[in-house]
């Protein structure tokens, strides 16, 4: 029997098992597929957390400031490239406009700019979805003080893909520059950028390369280091877009570190029911056994707790039928959260529909909405399973994930 049984390999889930199992626990962590975390840019929003915790409802209601903070901790402990400090940090996007975020990597996090300096913004040819004209256009009007110039990159290994008008992906050339042919011709061309400016009696200056595709090590699931010695100057990375190579390579980073302390994974299972019972004193459920689906076969997973950590409406974790009635939770079928509206007209207004979810008591525990009792007793729900939230608007998708999760696992 296990220790725990998480069902979804999202973020929340992701650092459930992983905290459970440095825990000592025995863990199997069951997905149906990627999940949404392929979707991630590099950086954790956290929102204005004790402005949320006054909301009625909200999941961050559930934990103190120390909950919290451990949570920021611990993403940092597991990946100490990532900066943790008591404000936001700035970052460039893909449009080349600063966003902050509460959680970065250091190779994200903006210069002071009240420096001066030079941007030289290194385009790889082909970049999908990437105009470097207007990216250059508003760092220049974020960072007044700074030049910006556009270096663009012929890469050896594309040039059949440009040549025949293929579009690469940002994925594509995070996967280049993680190969030893990519990382030589990606430092050869940074060498070529400091001796322009050396020649030009522009060195004095602080020159920073920033680059929209480059995933560095911190993110190697496969522990090589390739980029094992810096480069010769500086170099910015912009968060990410979809499809991310950051949300890729950070997913398959915290599966092997689950892995790595022995927590168990099982992809392509697909719950389809389970087996409980009354506890103690004959209220709530104690789930014993959850059956899933797996390469044709059916598997029986004893545990003595579950984690649901399904993502909600995005990650199929809330199915929705034809009819508004026939909405529902996918695994164990808790009863949802569903305000009497599910839209408002108002263009980039709140969505009621992102409130949707499971409502719990202060230990995760999913509560039916009409009675306020305990559904299940051994069943912990995290992540955007959760009711009364809105990752988009309130900007704390990160946070909730992260702290939902870590919270569940000292629960196991």
């Amino acid at each position: 029997m296990w220790d725990a049984v998480v069902v979804g390999g999202g973020l929340a889930g992701l650092i459930a098992g992983i905290r459970a199992t440095q825990r000592g626990k025995r863990v199997l962590l069951v997905t149906e597929g990627v999940g949404t975390l392929f979707h991630f840019s590099g950086i954790f929003d956290y929102g204005d957390v004790e402005g949320l915790r006054h909301l009625p409802k909200h999941p961050y209601t559930l934990f103190d400031s120390q909950a919290i903070t451990q949570g920021k901790h611990f993403v940092q402990e597991i990946c100490p490239e990532y900066v943790v400090n008591d404000r936001p940090q700035s970052a460039f996007n893909v449009l080349g406009t600063v966003r902050q975020g509460d959680l970065m990597p250091r190779s994200m996090v903006l210069p002071d700019p009240q420096e001066q300096g030079v941007f030289v913004l290194l385009v790889p040819e082909g970049l999908k979805d990437f105009f470097p004209e207007i990216v250059a256009d508003n760092m220049a009007r974020e960072f007044p003080g700074w030049q910006v110039s556009v270096k663009r990159m012929q890469v050896d290994a594309l040039q059949e893909w440009t040549r025949l008008g293929k579009s690469v992906t940002s994925i594509d050339y995070a996967d280049i520059w993680r190969s030893e042919e990519g990382y030589r011709a990606l430092a050869h061309e940074i060498d070529e950028i400091k001796r322009q400016f050396q020649d030009a009696g522009r060195s004095q200056g602080k020159i920073v390369v920033v680059l929209p595709s480059l995933v560095r090590e911190y993110f190697d699931a496969s522990r090589t280091k390739f980029y094992r010695n810096e480069f010769s100057l500086p170099v910015l990375e912009m968060s990410s877009f979809v499809p991310s190579p950051h949300g890729r390579y950070f997913a398959e980073y915290l599966k092997h570190i689950f892995t790595d302390l022995g927590g168990e994974l099982m992809i392509g299972a697909r719950a389809v029911s389970l087996k409980g019972e009354l506890n103690s004193e004959g209220h709530a459920k104690i789930c014993q056994e959850l059956v899933v689906r797996s390469m044709g076969k059916l598997m029986r997973l004893k545990g003595k707790k579950f984690i649901l950590a399904t993502g909600g409406l995005l990650g199929g974790g809330i199915k929705v039928g034809m009819a508004r009635r026939s909405i529902r939770e996918s695994v164990f079928d808790l009863p949802l959260f569903i305000p009497q509206e599910w839209s408002v007209p108002q263009f980039l207004a709140p969505q009621p529909y992102a409130q949707i979810g499971v409502e719990t008591d202060q230990f995760m525990r999913p509560l039916d909405p009409v009675s306020g009792q305990v559904v299940w007793d051994n069943v912990h729900v995290v992540g955007r399973m959760l009711a009364h939230w809105d990752p988009w608007t309130q900007r704390c998708g990160g946070g909730v994930s992260v702290t939902s999760g870590y919270a569940a696992a000292e629960l196991i």
